[in-house]
């Protein structure tokens, strides 16, 4: 039997500052990703049964967080949700890694929307939740490097044209 992909080997990297540095996004206790397929159904008269094709992708990933004091990769959903940000000012760029494999590890890019929705719920831990909403159009698959085998960073390298 294969060895099962642990949930620890796909890790996601959120864009600081400066542009082009990605920080580990370390705290969160939920990052699950969602396809949310849109479909098309219908029937056609000279048919017993409905046909349905999916047309879309709405992809979206669900977050909670435990904040962390000064956490670099906290700091742009914190600053979002805090600053009731809007419009461009509430996008983040995420870059996901799937260390499964063997380098050169599989990474995609893409742009997402940080729709708030809770904070503050445990009694433990200062919490913020809510939904990352992917721009549409901003997916890239590329691969990925870091200088510390990926325990804090990661560069996103974009597939070479041609």
């Amino acid at each position: 039997m294969s060895p099962i992909v642990k949930r620890s080997q796909k890790v996601s990297f959120v864009e600081t500052t400066p542009a082009g540095a990605y920080a580990r996004m370390k705290g969160f206790t939920a990052l699950s990703h969602a396809k949310n397929p849109k479909e098309y159904t219908r029937q056609y008269v000279d048919e017993d049964g409905e046909t349905t094709d999916v047309v879309g992708f709405s992809p979206s990933m669900e977050f909670a967080l435990d904040q962390l004091l000064a956490d670099a990769s906290q700091k742009p959903f914190i600053d979002i949700i805090d600053g009731e940000l809007t419009g461009d000012a509430a996008k983040v760029n995420i870059i996901t890694v799937d260390l499964s494999g063997t380098a050169p590890f599989k990474a995609v890019k893409r742009q997402y929307l940080v729709v708030p929705g809770t904070e503050g719920d445990g009694a433990e831990a200062y919490t913020y939740g809510g939904t990352l909403k992917a721009v549409p159009g901003t997916k890239i698959v590329g691969t990925a490097t870091s200088t510390d085998e990926f325990k804090t960073n990661a560069t996103f390298v974009p597939p070479v044209a041609g």
